[in-house]
């Protein structure tokens, strides 16, 4: 059995209401979907970078998310509200 990791790193810029919007429907999207596990988030206090952690039970749950399309339509104007941004997608066989 895998597990599938998503994480996402970047520097905060300026909130608008319109990222507020898009990321609590995106948030109550990804908490709706099956195999969807779980989130963390860090913050670095030196720097202020951010990484969230989200997990996954099958590659399908994850991409039912990145396929989505307000999750696309955030990541088209991510330069408004994130710095540096990068995403890792990982798979974990190792789970038993």
């Amino acid at each position: 059995m895998s597990l599938f990791l998503t994480s996402f790193i970047f520097e905060k810029k300026e909130y608008d209401e319109e990222f507020y919007q898009l990321d609590g429907w995106i948030e109550r999207y990804t908490q709706s979907i099956d195999g969807y596990i779980g989130m963390e988030s860090y913050t670095d206090a030196a720097s202020g970078r951010i990484v969230n952690n989200y997990y996954w039970q099958t590659r399908e749950s994850m991409e039912l998310l990145i396929n989505n399309l307000q999750h696309q339509q955030a990541k088209s104007q991510s330069h408004k509200w994130l710095s540096g941004y990068q995403t890792i997608i990982a798979e974990n066989s190792g789970v038993p």
